[in-house]
């Protein structure tokens, strides 16, 4: 039994698959050089088609994550806006278009539980 289906392992038309539960389970923070000589050669498939981690997080900005959706962001931002669906201001069908909630909770975080597993 596992809380990571298919839908869940799938944000904005990237599947992370097990990806997602990995990242999950990580110890955090991270740096952006572990995870890629971690899961670099991971392959997602995209809306663009498939492409590597690596390649995705060598666009990243930042250098150290304390959190899995951190690295999920960066992850989608690094594809591209040809690779992901809803995400960059396009709203997906079916999904609200808003930019966060008044938390401050930006709208990437409603697509499936990237909190982690572990602490």
């Amino acid at each position: 039994m596992s809380s990571d289906n298919e839908n869940q392992a799938r944000a904005y038309g990237v599947t992370f698959g097990p990806l997602k539960r990995a990242l999950r389970e990580h110890q955090y923070p991270v740096s952006v050089a572990e995870l890629i000589e971690q899961y670099g050669g991971f392959d997602l498939e995209t809306a663009a088609g498939e492409q590597r981690l690596e390649s995705a997080l060598q666009e990243c900005e930042e250098t150290t994550f304390a959190e899995p959706w951190e690295v999920r962001d960066a992850i989608l931002d690094g594809l591209g806006d040809e690779a992901v669906v809803g995400y960059h201001g396009d709203p997906a069908e079916g999904e609200d278009g808003g930019g966060g909630d008044d938390n401050g909770t930006p709208e990437i975080d409603r697509a499936g539980d990237w909190s982690r597993l572990t602490e």
